[in-house]
């Protein structure tokens, strides 16, 4: 992966990514900055691709355990669309090129399958702000997940793909390693309230989810 300069920490990834697939022969747009997924696959059906990385540690794992997603809240499905999740481990820094080390595709169910909160998601500006109520508060939030390889632990250094096991993937060029199994929470978070003043932390209101506990299993593939 070729950097665009030495400080670029997310545009290399896209650009190996869309070589691939158009070595692949796959006709895609690619949305702005902020929007997810990163790119519209135009196979049949339509699929959604969104793109992170992280560099490897001198200890030999991944630099964190988690990944940021600005503005919008992922999941598995958009638009009636399923998102797959593509997160790459690199090796390398500064302008040089940087070494592909690992690769995870997974259906971003695998970080969450709450699809109804991520589609209500909007991003809102509160007026009249300040001490003359001519600024605004940019309300653009920061969402953090862990990676499919935090999550698939086994997964650092090879190239897997992860897919709800109800698909029931069969494919003479993949091997199927194991199965990944998610347990959907307790309760969600449904509104949050953070003062200004005072530095208080915020004040959360959950509410019990209506699956509650039941889990979800991911098939982990190799290629043969």
């Amino acid at each position: 992966m070729q950097p665009r300069s030495s400080s670029d920490k997310e545009y290399f990834a896209q650009d190996w990514f869309a070589d691939r697939l158009r070595e692949a022969g796959l006709p895609f747009q690619q949305q702005g900055r902020n929007s997810y997924p990163d790119y519209w696959v135009n196979v049949d059906p339509v699929e959604g691709y969104e793109v992170k990385s992280l560099g490897l540690n001198p200890n030999g794992q991944p630099a964190r355990t988690t990944i940021d997603f600005n503005s919008s809240i992922p999941s598995g499905r958009k638009e009636n669309r399923n998102i797959f999740l593509v997160f790459f481990v690199y090796e390398g820094s500064g302008a040089s090129p940087r070494a592909v080390h690992s690769v995870s595709v997974a259906h971003a169910d695998l970080i969450n399958c709450d699809h109804a909160v991520a589609d209500e998601h909007i991003n809102v500006a509160i007026r009249k702000f300040g001490s003359y109520g001519d600024g605004f508060i940019r309300n653009r939030k920061m969402y953090v997940f862990p990676h499919p390889i935090a999550i698939d632990p086994t997964g650092l250094g090879r190239q897997r793909l992860i897919v709800p096991v109800e698909w029931r993937l069969s494919d003479r060029r993949l091997r199927k390693v194991h199965t990944l199994i998610r347990t959907v929470a307790p309760d969600y978070v449904d509104s949050f309230t953070i003062r200004m003043r005072d530095r208080g932390v915020a004040d959360v209101a959950r509410r019990a989810y209506a699956n509650a506990r039941e889990e979800h299993r991911f098939d982990v593939f190799e290629m043969i």
